[in-house]
């Protein structure tokens, strides 16, 4: 008989597990469409670029500015030599931890009921799992590049490790909880309380250590949580970490002093997308306390109101995505109440058999409501950031630096921030790291070619929009609060190949650059215009490449500015850069090419006319320079 038992509960095992492996595929299968979906938040693409700055080969903190802790940004750049620079790599990590979010409360559940009957673990498991993929919240950070899902995943995991010592003892279990606690605060402090329901676990081992064993017991734990918080000073700049980091959280306490009526409407808000999660969970609470599981209850009430609610309501400034460290002791604490409901049901006990089946019963009625919300952020949609991405991607070059208050929208068009400006976030405005001043120096420096107002951060700074609006020939506006500037103005001293063609509508071709991208086969022409008098037609500039015998290999025709400024909108006296690139044939073949420009009138073909130093050329064409290719593409 011994065998066949042995043999049907490892087939339980097996299906059980099985059953919450489909849980977990299905909740990763509903958030993987639209998976490259733009997204609204600042946050998110900061966190992505961030990670690309450091994948480009700008150190954290000395040179990109960065206001986390660096690990969630490590293991982007990892993820980026896997798999690419990409929203879709940076969210597909995330999902990774998901996956990891779901083992640790699944051993976490498992563990409560280790010494009882096995199913109530599973059971327990498999409800707190369903409960994690289902909450609005967890939906919505799992589908963002953000910490808190990564970071969350790795404490409960800390948690569980901390369980595993209560049941076992043993050093190892212990400091790899508090070590696993360190990494999690390493990715984003989100949930630094979570170590209350862990010191429970360490205090009520069943080891015979007395109070000294324990504290030192503590001691090592806290030790290990800190390794990687030291080496953080290790690896990094310590005094541009500190105050990148450390200085900056404590600067954000006196911008933001404690609001406690604001964040109790965040939990609110809270509430109103969970309410059957919390009604469910509030009734596990119950049914344990019933049963006189105070050791579960206690851990669990610790973990919900001394690591979750509590930091809520002292936390400043305070966020919807802050909420997520609730999900995990509510969804244990669902898991529970059908443990403890099936539990009472055997017995029987109906009384309270049917006040479980009741809070199940108002759970499930609050399941569609919480589908839906997580299908509108499944299946959003925005319109005019896509124009917005495909215009800058149009009017800047893959290596301009860009500025915008959403970083989403830079990163989406693969276009990077100088590495010093940090972050537009409010919080960042509020407490003086981004000024005016600061914005206008770093434009200055780097050579900043488009600035988009996209998240009504960017209008505070006054002086800085007086200076963009000063400095830029386009803006092209969808409403007030959605605008792009580009086509930045250079001054006379900034042109590098000087020329003086005069052109027909009093036009000017005061010079040129030209560059070519071996790396990508093009060849990279810059023209300066200027305009004594507003043209009456809108002209087309062409910019031609001949071989020496004078034919045509390599051309680009277009209006002026990437066709974003017809030469009737032309201001008169400034310079306008008017970029023109084009590929290069890849069989082109060794030798002296001649690159010339001009301008005509699309509706008839004909070219202006132009003089150079007085005389009249007959081709129509000023000659710009004589390129040199002396090895094939």
């Amino acid at each position: 008989m011994w065998p066949r038992a042995k043999c049907s509960a490892m087939g339980r095992r097996v299906a059980w597990l099985i059953l919450l492996i489909l849980f977990v595929v299905a909740g990763l299968a509903w958030r993987v469409p639209n998976l490259d979906a733009f997204s609204l938040s600042n946050d998110e693409g900061a966190h992505l670029t961030w990670a690309w700055l450091l994948h480009e080969g700008h150190p954290l903190y000395s040179e990109t500015v960065l206001v986390w802790t660096p690990l969630l940004f490590v293991l982007l750049d990892w993820m980026y030599d896997l798999a690419g620079v990409g929203v879709v790599s940076g969210r597909a990590m995330v999902l990774g931890f998901l996956v990891l979010a779901c083992g640790a409360l699944a051993w976490s559940a498992r563990l409560f009921y280790a010494q009882e009957d096995e199913r109530a673990g599973w059971l327990m498991a498999g409800v707190a799992i369903w409960v994690w993929l289902l909450a609005p919240v967890a939906f919505r950070l799992s589908r963002m590049v953000m910490g808190e899902v990564p970071a969350l995943a790795l404490a409960v995991l800390a948690v569980a490790l901390a369980q595993m010592y209560a049941r076992r003892g043993g050093w190892a279990w212990l400091l790899l909880s508090g070590l696993l606690y360190g990494v999690s605060l390493l990715v984003k402090a989100v949930n630094p309380l979570i170590a209350l329901p862990i010191v429970w676990w360490v205090v009520t081992t069943p080891e015979q250590v007395g109070w000294r064993g324990h504290v030192l017991r503590l001691v090592a734990w806290g030790a290990a949580a800190l390794v990687p918080l030291a080496m953080c000073f290790v690896f990094y700049d310590p005094v541009a970490f500190y105050d990148q980091v450390i200085a900056f959280r404590l600067q954000l306490r006196a911008v933001y002093p404690l609001q406690i009526e604001r964040n109790l409407v965040w939990l609110a808000d809270f509430w109103r997308q969970h309410w059957g999660i919390v009604v469910l969970a509030l009734c596990g609470g119950v049914l344990l306390a019933r049963r006189a599981r105070w050791t579960t209850l206690i851990s669990l009430g610790l973990w919900l109101i001394g690591g979750g609610i509590l930091p809520l309501i002292i936390h400043s400034p305070l966020f919807y995505q802050h909420t997520i460290i609730l999900l995990p002791p509510l969804a244990l604490l669902c898991g529970a109440a059908a443990v403890e409901t099936w539990q009472q049901l055997r017995t029987p006990r109906w009384l309270w058999g049917s006040l479980g089946g009741a809070a199940g019963l108002i759970f499930m009625l609050s399941v569609p409501a919480m589908v839906r919300a997580n299908d509108e952020v499944l299946w959003a949609r925005f319109g005019r950031e896509a124009e917005a991405i495909a215009l800058l991607q149009q009017v800047t070059r893959p290596d301009d630096a860009v500025i915008s208050d959403n970083l989403m929208l830079t990163f989406m068009a693969q276009r990077k921030p100088p590495p010093p400006l940090g972050d537009l976030a409010q919080v960042a405005i509020d407490s003086g790291r981004q000024t005016d001043e600061r914005l206008i120096a770093l434009s200055e420096a780097y050579r900043v070619e488009a600035v988009a107002n996209w998240a009504l951060r960017l209008p505070q700074l006054k002086e800085y929009m007086a200076w963009v609006e000063r400095h830029y020939l386009v803006r092209r506006a969808w409403d007030n609060h959605h605008v792009l500037y580009f086509g930045r103005k250079v001054a006379a001293d900034e042109v590098p190949e000087r020329r003086a063609a005069a052109f027909e509508e009093g036009i000017t071709l005061v010079g040129f650059a030209a560059q070519r991208d071996t790396a990508a086969a093009w060849l990279r022409v810059t023209l300066f215009w200027r305009a004594s008098r507003v043209p009456q037609r809108d002209l087309t500039v062409f910019v031609h490449l001949y071989d020496a015998a004078g034919q045509l290999v390599a051309s680009h025709d277009g209006q002026p500015v990437y066709g974003q400024l017809p030469t009737t909108r032309w201001p008169t006296d400034d310079l306008i850069p008017d970029r023109h690139d084009f590929p290069l044939p890849r069989d082109l073949p060794p030798g002296e090419y001649t690159l010339a420009a001009g301008l005509y009138d699309a509706a008839s073909g004909e070219r202006l006319a132009v003089t150079v130093d007085g005389e009249s050329i007959a081709q129509r064409a000023v000659v710009l320079t004589t390129l040199s290719l002396e090895q094939p593409l």
